[in-house]
């Protein structure tokens, strides 16, 4: 796990490369839809609460990351049917909604951790993406080379999210590990790659955090107020999409119980 200090685009939360031992498990073959989140919510009678950052919402006065009041789950900024995955979730909609799967199928399903999402994301492969060396549109939906905004460019039709499975799988028979969505995983926010425990499990100390560099924003919260997000998403720059790349929620100006953005979202994994 982690990268090696010659992949360009890397940062210092990306190492040190740590062997870890992962049990079985089962992953989900795509992220959970907007079809499937809608049964739940319609089972539980979820209220739906509104605000959501990177919606696609257009206005001169504020930025992209800033939330728009007025997006939910059911209305964004950019087009969706049930194909495509739930997006402007909390960390809390993704933990009860595998709670509630568990309950409805006697099975137990979590999140992903993040040693299994790099796992399952790089599918044997130890260069930057799972296909190689180079990110392409034709192999997954990610956004312009710079900056945050959604990019149409040969199979990637999409300025927001498509739907599941639009693009090749990976080795592992997995979609959409690289781009559409941010994928939460399990795990609190941890500084690298070291404190990620061997055997796979999720890193959840509840730690204060002394952070340097660019990081120093974070001098004083606790880890578990971060979960770490994996995978990129319609968004995001190709060096963001990177088998490696870490990166974590809320953003700035947010609480992870009330962090909602077009761009996260969750697939499920399963104990055997």
């Amino acid at each position: 796990m982690g990268t090696p200090d010659s992949e360009e685009g890397r940062s210092e939360v990306e190492g040190p490369v740590k062997k870890i031992t992962i049990r079985q498990f089962a992953a989900g073959k795509y992220d959970v839809t907007r079809g499937q989140w809608e049964v739940f919510v319609n089972a539980t009678h979820r209220p739906v609460v509104t605000g959501c950052a990177f919606s696609g919402f257009e206005d001169a006065s504020r930025k992209a990351w800033d939330a728009n009041p007025d997006a939910s789950w059911q209305h964004l900024g950019f087009p969706q049917d049930k194909t495509h995955p739930a997006v402007c979730l909390t960390w809390d909609d993704a933990q009860d909604y595998v709670k509630w799967l568990s309950q409805k199928t006697g099975h137990t399903y979590r999140l992903l951790t993040e040693a299994e999402w790099e796992f399952s994301a790089r599918a044997g492969s130890n260069t930057p993406y799972p296909w190689g060396a180079v990110a392409s549109h034709e192999l997954a939906n990610y956004g312009a080379d710079s900056g945050w905004v959604g990019a149409a460019v040969g199979r990637d039709k999409w300025l927001g999210t498509s739907p599941v499975g639009s693009f090749p799988p990976n080795a592992f028979g997995l979609y959409d590990m690289q781009g559409n969505v941010l994928q939460y995983v399990e795990d609190s926010f941890s500084p690298t790659v070291a404190q990620i425990p061997s055997d796979g499990s999720a890193y959840k100390e509840d730690v204060v955090l002394h952070m340097t560099g660019r990081l120093t924003f974070m001098n004083g919260k606790k880890s578990s107020e971060s979960r770490m997000v994996r995978g990129g998403d319609w968004g995001d720059p190709p060096l963001m999409l990177r088998s490696g790349f870490r990166n974590w929620a809320p953003g700035r100006g947010f609480t992870l119980q009330n962090y909602r953005s077009g761009g996260v979202e969750f697939r499920v994994a399963r104990d055997l």
